[in-house]
């Protein structure tokens, strides 16, 4: 008779990686901004006489006392933080199929000797014996 076996194995791994990064950026600005001006109060006027080629001109002439400088610095600082993660996953299949056929036949234990088939003798059957017939006399 004929068995066959058929075994099937399947695994299956499954590894994931979880990573994080965070980056942090700071950026610091500066500007500085420097402005002169003159305040109105602070125009004068004077006369100056002109000499033209034929009269003499008075005219007012503006002229400045003080100028007023300024100074300004604007610092911005801006942090950013980015976050990011990244999952990675991976799959291994291993899969191996066992198929296995076995040939098995009865099988008689080596303890026992084989017993030799008898033959079969036929009997002999005794035949009976036939009456002879006895002829009268006339």
């Amino acid at each position: 008779y004929v068995r066959t076996y058929v075994r099937t194995y399947v695994r299956t791994y499954v590894r994931t990686y979880v990573r994080t990064y965070v980056r942090t950026y700071v950026r610091t600005y500066v500007r500085t901004y420097v402005r002169t001006y003159v305040p109105l109060r602070y125009v004068r006027y004077r006369y100056v006489t002109v000499t033209l080629p034929l009269r003499y001109v008075r005219t007012y002439v503006p002229y400045v006392r003080t100028v007023r400088t300024y100074v300004r610095t604007y610092v911005r600082t801006y942090v950013r933080t980015y976050v990011r993660t990244y999952v990675r996953t991976y799959y291994y299949y291993v899969r191996t199929y066992y198929v296995r056929t076995y040939v098995l036949s009865k099988r008689k234990s080596k303890n026992k000797k084989r017993k030799k088939s008898k033959k079969k003798v036929k009997k002999k059957v005794k035949k009976k014996s036939k009456k002879k017939k006895v002829k009268k006399k006339k």
